[in-house]
């Protein structure tokens, strides 16, 4: 199940391989308004842009005024989805729980469904980190009126070493 709170919160999360480390590092420069990457982010319009990170990761540095998207899951990556700016509301369901809307496709990896009365909804504001894995499907719509500026970065489930 999802894993969410404060960057600084879970940073414990990120110190098991050398990968996790580096996204770490990548997460609190974004966040830093005193960092180049977070003021490229914050003087953009609405818009986004793709970062390769490296072992496989992918960060999309989002700048939008969410509407309420249809919920999805992955099978190949777990998204670490960050709010830089503003605030979003994010809406949560285990996928046994939901309909498949749209089957698996591989090329996307990713799988719709329909929402249902078992999606619940988290608020997340400036500095909270979403970990959403395969089994989490997730959307986002606005908390209010306005863009919201974010990161969601693509890491490959392979390098995920989360254990209770």
């Amino acid at each position: 199940m999802a894993v969410i709170g404060k960057l600084d919160s879970l940073a414990s999360l990120f110190s098991k391989t050398q990968e996790l480390e580096n996204l770490y590092t990548y997460l609190k420069q974004i966040c830093d308004p005193k960092h180049p990457s977070c003021q490229a982010l914050l003087q953009r319009q609405a818009s986004s842009m793709v970062k390769e990170l490296g072992s496989g990761m992918c960060a999309i540095e989002i700048v939008y005024s969410p509407e309420l998207g249809t919920l999805e899951t992955h099978k190949e990556c777990v998204d670490f989805s960050l709010v830089v700016m503003g605030g979003e509301i994010l809406h949560l369901a285990d996928k046994t729980d939901l309909s498949v809307l749209t089957p698996y496709n591989p090329e996307k990896d990713q799988e719709t469904y329909t929402h249902n009365s078992l999606c619940y909804q988290v608020p997340l504001h400036a500095g909270m980190l979403a970990i959403l894995f395969p089994n989490d499907a997730h959307t986002t719509e606005a908390k209010k009126p306005g863009l919201i500026y974010k990161v969601v970065v693509k890491v490959p489930a392979s390098l995920i070493k989360f254990k209770l």
